[in-house]
Formats: C-alpha cells, sequence, structure tokens
C-alpha cells in the first residue's frame, strides 16, 4: 500500500482576522486523524481580504485518499469548503 500527498484548500466562510485563522488552524489540526499526517498548512492570500488555508497531508492510498480528509475539514462550522486540489504519490 502506497502514501499519497494531497493539498487541500480550506475556505473560511468569512474574512478573518489573523487570530481568527489561528484559530482555524486550530480546528484543522484536531480534525486531521489517523491514518492521515498532517505535514504543513499555510495561509494563502486569494483576493480582497479573503484568505485560505492550504493544508497538506499524507494518507495512505487505500484508506479512502485525501476526500475523506477533505470532507471532515468541510464539516467544521467556520469552514465554507475544503477540497482536494492536488494529490502525488509518495
Amino acid at each position: 500500500m502506497g502514501k499519497v500527498v494531497a493539498l487541500i484548500r480550506v475556505m473560511p466562510k468569512d474574512i478573518l482576522d489573523e487570530a481568527g485563522m489561528e484559530k482555524l488552524k486550530g480546528r484543522i489540526e484536531e480534525r486531521i486523524k489517523e491514518p492521515a499526517k498532517l505535514e504543513r498548512m499555510e495561509v494563502k492570500d486569494i483576493a480582497f481580504g479573503i484568505k485560505a488555508i492550504n493544508v497538506t497531508v499524507v494518507v495512505p492510498d487505500a484508506a479512502g485518499g485525501a476526500d475523506s480528509v477533505a470532507e471532515s475539514l468541510s464539516e467544521i462550522d467556520e469552514v465554507e469548503s475544503a477540497e482536494v486540489v492536488d494529490v502525488g504519490r509518495l
């Protein structure tokens, strides 16, 4: 069984200040459970004050992949959407 690395873009429902983004990053960290492993989170400017969080995770290829992680992240109250934007094999 191989592993894949996935980039998931998490879009908040509202424009958040720095403290709000840090709180959301903490909630994202809590949601990522084994067998997925959080590699990195990075806040990216989108446009006009809108920011997204790019979440990089490593997941086993056969465990439903990154889609199950994205689905879990989209269930956070402050999150508008979470979508897998890139996947690659390790």
